[in-house]
């Protein structure tokens, strides 16, 4: 009787501690979930040349660099644009059945890539990969913002954290389960000048198995918020309000200072503000150096660089650098606000993408700015502490959905621009419409975001 007693004494203190801290559990969850999601975009990059290969090796034809970075253009396009949907079906879906069923759809449509070496049918299952990641991806942000009410920025920054080291766990996987040996690519004459791809059938072989192992990766991440992640309670709210509010975490200030929360818009009170044309547009902005420094990093140091290992070491450092980026913005938009941290992020970020034609020719030059700029395009992660920001936390996940679709517009306006660099001018015109608008919002968030 004693023990009994005593076990169900430990357990019902373990369920209050758990139900205490839930928070944090959500928070864990959504950073494994996000590691999972942004897999297969953050890791792109890395895998365009050795799917170019692949294509050349079985259909004989050389598939242009524009078109090769349609897919990821595509994914990105599907994440922004279909986001929405997941917060118009949590009003008639349980969310526990929700997760699991967007988690289960993105785990397979990654597996049976294996099957497919055909650029058309790869480019669809692009197109699934990122409508099923848009909704993970939204679902995620409104769980964090649910439960941590206060610190936005901060629980954003560190989901993009773990968002941006999926690049690094993809990069590394790239290199480890398709060119473990460090096999040179080789140059292959095509109509628009030379590309350079894989011949070799070993490193061509071993292309299709990235699929499997980024599957059963994903798998693991997902599995805990499966269980885990569901919105809060009025009730836990209020609880974990309390928490926050506590001498634990002011005293010691492990979170920056919350800010006065001003007019809570509705969605049809958002779209009449200037400032959400405004955010749209940087917003837009954003997505030109995000996908220039995430997709295309290789395929432009690939002239220089002659070193598959090295390339593969600049998207993971980079996608390193990314992770701490989006931590600090977080961190710093919380103390500052959104003024202060997009106009310094897009202030550094504009000028060094413009730089990287330049700096391929060193290599070590060209690892430091892949860096720099990816750490800034970190901002990415604020997106959704800013709306809360500008327009407050009613309807959140439309809100963030909505704004986020702006990156559609900037995938779209990018694949234009690299065919204009394909046939009409060169890099280092295609590098300076990259970087160059970066400037404008910053100087758009300084006047106008106050």
């Amino acid at each position: 009787y004693y023990i009994t007693n005593n076990l169900s004494s430990i357990m019902a203190d373990s369920r209050s501690c758990f139900a205490r801290f839930y928070n944090w559990w959500v928070l864990a969850c959504v950073c494994l979930g996000s590691m999972a999601m942004g897999l297969p975009f953050f890791s792109y990059g890395a895998l365009l040349p050795y799917l170019s290969s692949l294509f050349y090796a079985t259909t004989g034809k050389v598939t242009s660099q524009a078109a090769m970075a349609l897919q990821p253009v595509i994914l990105l396009m599907g994440i922004t644009l279909t986001g929405s949907l997941s917060g118009i079906l949590e009003y008639y879906m349980n969310v526990r059945l929700l997760n699991f069923l967007l988690s289960a759809g993105f785990v397979l449509v990654v597996g049976c890539s294996y099957f497919v070496s055909n650029f058309t049918v790869l480019t669809i299952v692009a197109v699934l990969t990122g409508i099923l990641g848009g909704q993970i991806n939204v679902c995620n942000v409104a769980r964090l913002s649910e439960w941590n009410p206060r610190k936005s920025g901060a629980a954003n920054g560190i989901m993009g954290f773990f968002m941006g080291m999926s690049g690094l766990l993809g990069s590394v996987m790239c290199s480890a389960v398709i060119n473990p040996f460090n096999k040179e690519p080789e140059p292959v004459n095509t109509t628009s000048g030379v590309d350079m791809l894989f011949l070799d059938d070993e490193v061509v072989g071993n292309v299709k198995y990235i699929w499997l192992a980024w599957a059963g990766t994903i798998l693991c991440l997902f599995l805990p918020g499966v269980f885990i992640l569901r919105p809060p309670t009025p009730e836990e709210v209020c609880t974990q309000d309390d928490i926050l509010s506590g001498d634990s975490f002011e005293s010691v200030e492990l979170l920056p200072r919350t800010k006065p929360v001003g007019y809570d818009y509705g969605i049809k009170e958002m779209l009449r503000t200037p400032k959400f044309y405004i955010l749209y547009l940087i917003i837009l902005i954003l997505s030109l150096t995000l996908l220039t420094s995430t997709e295309l990093y290789k395929f432009i140091g690939i002239e220089a660089i002659n070193d598959d290992k090295f390339l593969n070491l600049v998207g993971a450092l980079g996608a390193v650098s990314n992770a701490f980026g989006r931590v600090t913005w977080g961190l710093i938009l919380d103390r500052f606000g959104t003024r202060a941290t997009y106009t310094v992020a897009f202030c550094i970020q504009g000028p060094l993408t413009i730089a990287l034609h330049y700096s391929k020719w060193n290599k070590w030059g060209y690892l430091a700015n892949i860096c720099i700029v990816c750490f800034c395009t970190g901002i990415f992660t604020c997106i959704a502490p800013a709306c809360q920001e500008l327009f407050g936390s009613r309807e959140l996940s439309l809100k963030y959905a909505l704004t986020l679709s702006a990156e559609s517009i900037g995938c779209i306006l990018f694949f234009f621009l690299q065919l204009g660099q394909e046939y009409f001018y060169g890099e280092a015109a295609f590098l300076t419409m990259m970087g160059a608008p970066s400037i404008l919002a910053a100087i758009l968030a300084f006047f106008c975001f106050r």
